[in-house]
């Protein structure tokens, strides 16, 4: 013990010793840097012509003037990624652009915008959009932006159609013009549409880019404009949609809404809220508040009404409509378990069973009981909230798939009705039954959305049993039914469909399930190979959707599961370029950097001396 306490002491006294001497080296002018060069990498970036953004070989001094070198260097790897290469840091990729390499320093407090041609009924909006732009702006320096500078810009937006309408039929392109004129930049926006003039302004943040050297303080920051461009632009597919399952795990709302901001960088424009399941019955109904006092998780785990038309009205303002699912006649289970103790009999059959196996397809098992008209009267009060949540024209998921026979097979209630109604209680027997109750809620969804002034519209149907080449057509009108195919990428199923004239939304489960390669024998879809997927090129494909199951996800993953792999799918589906995934990654990496600003966070998408060396990867 004493020799250890001796030790101690000299150790002491040798470090003070140094420090002696390292004041008296001060003293004689000869100090020591206590942050030598070597601790202080200071890189700048090249745009190589064939290569992209790459970084210097060797680390430069810190006055370095490389930022105005006439060899495009850049001391910002944000700022050479937003002028390197054809489309800059564009994403989703624009059908044309040509962008200048040259930028100003701007500040979004000089940011002025001007609604030169609007019509009233959508200056509301517009202004609302610009909000949204210019706190993008703010978040790419974590709002907090030191340098000060005096150069204006001007945006000039001119939109021609008063409609707020957000539909298939909603034309979203749009003509961005970006010049630098004696004092100030210049923007002009024209699009038909509000949604338009939405992309047009999303496309114009990512024109800028913090200007932040790797050298710097990180407290300082400025952002950089690209000094000129013309992009002309529109999407290929009229339906670019995610599916979010809040049922199987709760998502609170403000992760909902970090969804949808992700959502508009990318320029999607549907989010499919698969908002109940058996697990849980998360959604207020005012007119039948049992679906959550038995259906949700806790009182803290409920969307209430007004929480959901708030949402509603963000996603708007981002360019994205929100289509409700409420899935049935399966995936029915836990908050309709309380029908007998309100004197309605069953609403739902094989709920919670235990023997699940032959009965679901996962606990807890759940299914509608059609052979009960307590049921559909419950179903209407449903449907008729919901109704009034959403904007007209209405687009409503009825979900529809992974109906379990056996289930009904095992009540004798629905037994017995099927042999009065002379359906045999055979597989075509209990396929009869099925369609029966998609034919009786869709004219209850069809009234009930007419009673709120809206107009008869097609709904969304997961692909099934039911939709299948030899049945669908006795079952399902290709005019009011637009099948959702989530079939594998070797089933011949969509192209089936296809031939016999029906509008279908793609999402092949094996390449644009978020969830896949996290349980079972399915397989990890990386981003480039969902950004390798390329649908068929057909009028009947309204487009697609990448889909995020909540099995074995929460709040807690959400952004690394979804981010930034749907986004490959985003560009995908606003694009389709027939380049590869190598010309697609710096701009992903630029995209992925621009979410985190935005306060997501998307997974990784290389090593970062890849990110810091374009093409030098493959």
């Amino acid at each position: 013990m004493f020799y250890e306490i001796l030790q101690v002491r000299m150790d002491w006294q040798w470090a003070l010793i140094v420090v002696l001497v390292h004041l008296a080296q001060g003293n004689e002018g000869n100090s020591v840097d206590p942050t030598p060069d070597l601790y202080e990498p200071s890189w700048v970036y090249k745009c190589e012509p064939e290569e992209g953004c790459q970084r210097s070989e060797h680390p430069q001094p810190t006055n370095s003037s490389a930022a105005n070198s006439s060899f495009m260097v850049f001391e910002s790897l944000d700022v050479c990624r937003t002028v390197c290469g054809p489309f800059g840091g564009l994403w989703p990729r624009p059908v044309t652009a040509v962008l200048s390499t040259q930028t100003l320093k701007m500040h979004p407090n000089l940011l002025r915008f001007a609604l030169t041609n609007a019509p009233v009924e959508t200056r509301e909006m517009l202004v609302e959009m610009t909000h949204v732009i210019t706190s993008n702006l703010f978040a790419e320096c974590n709002g907090n932006i030191t340098e000060m500078v005096e150069t204006p810009v001007m945006v000039y937006i001119s939109v021609k159609s008063p409609s707020l309408e957000l539909t298939w039929d909603t034309d979203e392109q749009y003509l961005l013009d970006v010049q630098n004129e004696v004092d100030n930049i210049v923007v002009h926006i024209s699009a038909e549409t509000v949604y338009g003039a939405r992309h047009a302004l999303e496309s114009f943040t990512q024109l800028i880019a913090p200007d932040r050297p790797e050298f710097s303080n990180q407290h300082q920051c400025g952002l950089r404009i690209v000094t000129g461009a013309k992009i002309r632009d529109k999407p290929v597919y009229k339906h670019r949609g995610l599916v979010l399952d809040t049922s199987r795990n709760f998502i609170p709302m403000e992760d909902i809404k970090r969804t949808i901001d992700g959502m508009a960088a990318t320029k999607m424009n549907v989010f499919h809220w698969h908002v109940t399941d058996s697990q849980s019955f998360p959604l207020e109904s005012r007119r039948v508040p049992q679906f959550t006092k038995y259906g949700a998780y806790s009182a803290n785990e409920i969307y209430s009404t007004e929480e959901v038309r708030e949402l509603i009205r963000y996603a708007r303002i981002r360019g994205i409509r929100v289509v409700i699912e409420i899935d049935s006649p399966a995936h029915a289970g836990n908050g309709w378990q309380w029908g007998k103790e309100y004197g309605f009999g069953d609403l739902a059959v094989c709920v919670n069973a235990r023997s699940w196996r032959h009965l679901c397809i996962e606990p807890p098992c759940g299914q509608l009981n059609p052979a009960n008209p307590a049921m559909y009267r419950v179903l209407r009060d449903l449907y008729r909230d919901i109704a009034e949540l959403v904007p007209q024209p209405a687009l409503f998921h009825v979900g529809g798939d992974e109906v379990y026979l056996g289930c009904w097979n095992s009540s004798e209630e629905i037994v017995s009705y099927m042999k009065n109604k002379g359906f045999d209680t055979d597989t075509e027997g209990f396929i009869r039954l099925w369609a029966e109750f998609h034919s009786k809620a869709l004219q209850i969804w069809d009234e009930e959305t007419m009673a709120v002034g809206g107009q008869q519209q097609p709904v969304l149907i997961w692909s099934s049993e039911l939709t299948q080449p030899e049945r669908i057509q006795n079952y399902l009108d290709k005019k009011r039914y637009i099948i959702e195919v989530w079939e594998p990428l070797s089933s011949p199923l969509l192209t089936q469909l296809l031939r016999m004239g029906y509008k279908t939304i793609s999402i092949p489960k094996d390449i644009w399930y978020l969830d896949h390669g996290f349980w079972g024998k399915t397989k990890y879809s990386n981003w480039r190979r969902m950004y390798g997927h390329v649908l068929p090129r057909d009028p009947n494909v309204l487009g697609g959707e990448v889909a995020m199951w909540s099995e074995y996800v929460d709040a807690q993953a959400l952004d690394t599961r979804v981010w930034p792999r749907a986004a490959a799918v985003g560009e995908r589906l606003w694009s389709d370029p027939r380049s590869g995934f190598a010309a697609a990654e710096p701009r992903l990496q630029r995209l992925r950097a621009r979410l985190r600003a935005r306060g997501l966070r998307p997974d990784v998408v290389s090593p970062e001396w890849c990110a810091q060396h374009d093409a030098r990867c493959y």
